[in-house]
């Protein structure tokens, strides 16, 4: 029995989806239940299967162990898999591997320069009344004018198209062999700065749009933001709006620190924040499937010091204040019940 046989008899309804590597295919998750989460290659190497949501992957043995919680010998006696001395995956099933957190990165001068441009038009936008749309967005999250005001936010009225060498970034082709914009989609502008610098532009779309939800402008990096000013705890969410909330309701209590995907790991200048910090509050979105699955990263890499904290009402702490939650009060009482 192979790769896609064992999926298909654990009742997973796979449909092709491209011709990668032979063929894939998706599905339900069997693991966390995401929804078109579940990749499955079975002609590539042997058979091989990622969620993007989980982060579960592996090949035939893996999901064996995975979903039935077989041995690595019990899964390669079942798959009529020869084990070879010395075989033995990792030299121990029970050695964790230590996380490496990766370099941060910074955009090219000529990017940054080109981002700065775009948000500055974008800051003076959102407060036109073509505008207003994004404005009352805001404050309906809880947001001041002062905090919208210090983090930078913009409003991009309408889709823009723009030479992607003009902004140092490398030419691409499109399928009829055009070349590819830098595409800047309409909506929400939300910029990260390092020292004075844009280094990243996500734009959040108008939920009516067809397609993603949020884009990350090509040439950013994907460095957490990190609103910290030597605090002892840190607050750990996905949203960078949710992190500007928190820190403009608690910012004397705790610094903040926004992954942007509930899957994303601290790169080393954020992980050095992190290891140095005395309570780490995990409070990543509670319906995301990948939201338990990630949790034992924080436990394995932070130990004693990570306490998972999710909002009592809501996914994530802007919908919990939007139904009435007191921001400071939770930081208050996560910091307490860790005492």
């Amino acid at each position: 029995m192979n790769l896609f046989d064992l999926i298909c008899h654990d009742g997973i309804d796979l449909k092709r989806v491209g011709a990668t590597n032979g063929g894939e295919y998706a599905g339900p998750c069997p693991f966390c239940g995401g929804n078109d989460r579940f990749r499955v290659w079975p002609e590539h190497k042997g058979g091989r299967y990622w969620c993007r949501g989980c982060h579960k992957t592996g090949d035939a043995i893996q999901y064996l162990r995975d979903s039935q919680g077989l041995s690595y010998r019990e899964a390669c006696r079942k798959l009529n898999i020869a084990i070879s001395k010395g075989s033995w995956p990792g030299g121990s099933r029970t050695s964790k591997q230590k996380f490496t957190p990766r370099k941060a990165t910074i955009p090219d001068l000529l990017w940054t320069e080109k981002a700065s441009v775009f948000l500055d038009l974008a800051k003076e936008t959102i407060r036109t009344d073509y505008s207003l749309l994004g404005l009352s967005f805001l404050q309906g999250r809880g947001l001041a004018e002062i905090t919208i005001g210090r983090a930078t936010l913009g409003w991009n009225k309408t889709d823009l198209y723009r030479d992607r060498q003009a902004w140092g970034l490398k030419k691409e082709l499109r399928l009829d062999g055009k070349q590819k914009p830098l595409w800047l989609p309409a909506g929400l502008v939300i910029p990260y700065l390092a020292s004075g610098h844009v280094v990243r532009l996500r734009i959040r779309r108008d939920a009516s749009n067809i397609g993603p939800r949020y884009v990350i402008i090509p040439g950013s990096t994907l460095t957490p933001m990190m609103i910290w000013e030597n605090q002892s705890v840190l607050v750990i969410v996905e949203s960078e709006l949710d992190a500007l909330l928190i820190n403009q309701e608690a910012g004397d209590l705790a610094g903040v620190c926004a992954l942007g995907s509930v899957s994303a790991r601290p790169d080393h200048i954020a992980h050095e924040v992190l290891n140095g910090a005395d309570l780490l509050l995990v409070s990543l979105d509670s319906d995301e499937p990948g939201a338990k699955e990630s949790w034992h990263f924080w436990k394995d890499t932070y130990g004693q010091k990570a306490k998972r904290w999710p909002v009592p009402i809501g996914k994530d702490p802007t919908e919990a204040h939007q139904n009435g939650l007191d921001i400071r009060l939770w930081v208050d009482a996560g910091i307490d019940d860790s005492q």
